[in-house]
């Protein structure tokens, strides 16, 4: 007999507590490059440990977790209503395969590896990008319920925002070589922040849309094996 695996989530409780990470990230971030940079200098092991900036730290870790979860829930998305909702199903899969290769990139690093290849920053085509693949899904989201479509919406403004509206706007650090200095290092959890938190929102408006009619709880039953 087949086996299953059943995962219950809160549409409201888990990105709570998911925000509530976010905020110690953040403040831990804040704290430690003051501590570097006005108080006493930090070991660069130790710091690039809390850096949010950085690819080997606590908040990467966490963004490629998000990232990745939200892409898996999206493919059950996709395989759940495959049969159900036209061609509508292959949108949900193509959004939970972007996710995820959002979160490759977020642990390799393939856009800075870009950015090492161009004159100009990433976050242009990056950002003309999301403008095609958001009007793009134009008519996906218009046949999403309200909910769904403006936490979606919502999400993705912020995450966009911080992704590429903030990386431009601190540009000017890096041409004037003042990456090395607090006040940069404190514009880089704005923008890490807002992309974090642009994904959780995300999660919320699609653990709502998964629950449907069933309330704020959200079961998974995921079939394992014979």
């Amino acid at each position: 007999m087949p086996k299953h695996l059943k995962t219950t989530f809160s549409a409201v409780g888990l990105p709570l507590k998911l925000a509530v990470i976010i905020l110690i990230l953040s403040l831990a971030h804040i704290l430690v490059m003051v501590v570097h940079y006005e108080i006493s200098e930090i070991p660069w092991l130790v710091r690039e440990l809390f850096d949010l900036d950085e690819e080997q730290s606590f908040g990467t870790w966490f963004s490629v977790v998000i990232l990745l979860y939200a892409g898996y829930l999206l493919l059950l998305q996709a395989h759940a209503v495959r049969d159900t909702t036209g061609k509508m199903w292959i949108q949900w899969q193509i959004l939970g395969i972007g996710f995820c290769f959002l979160s490759l990139d977020e642990m390799v690093g393939l856009h800075e590896t870009l950015n090492s290849t161009i004159e100009f920053s990433w976050a242009i085509p990056g950002g003309l990008m999301a403008m095609v693949i958001g009007a793009l899904y134009i008519p996906f989201l218009r046949r999403l319920p309200p909910h769904a479509l403006w936490t979606f919406l919502l999400g993705g403004v912020i995450y966009v925002g911080g992704a590429v509206g903030v990386e431009l706007a601190t540009e000017v650090y890096a041409d004037e070589g003042l990456l090395d200095t607090l006040e940069y290092n404190l514009t880089t959890v704005v923008e890490e922040a807002m992309e974090m938190t642009g994904v959780v929102i995300f999660i919320h408006g699609l653990l709502r849309h998964i629950a449907g009619n069933k309330g704020e709880r959200v079961v998974l039953d995921i079939e394992v094996g014979k």
